[in-house]
């Protein structure tokens, strides 16, 4: 039981925040859809299980996190984006 907790504990982590803001940058990009938020998310995670360096070795948990902060962040970004636009904070 205990070794769950450390690895649900391990899964959330400082990188978790910026697969969240880089997502959320790339949702400023008007050329980029869901699709392929999804399709660089899942490529990269399966990158990362061959990349030798310590910082790519994670968790089945983490990289599933990792993803959900991606949408996360790409989803939240997105509909900021178009609240703001619909402000007229940020021109066409």
């Amino acid at each position: 039981m205990n070794e769950l907790v450390f690895t649900f504990n391990d899964s959330i982590n400082l990188y978790s925040l910026i697969h969240f803001v880089e997502y959320a940058i790339l949702s400023l990009i008007p050329l980029v859809n869901f699709i392929h938020v999804v399709l660089i998310s899942v490529s990269w995670e399966i990158l990362e299980v061959f990349i030798p360096q310590d910082w790519a070795n994670e968790n089945i948990l983490n990289k599933f996190f990792d993803i959900i902060f991606n949408f996360s962040g790409f989803y939240i970004g997105r509909v900021l984006f178009k609240y703001f636009k619909s402000k007229k904070f940020i021109s066409n």
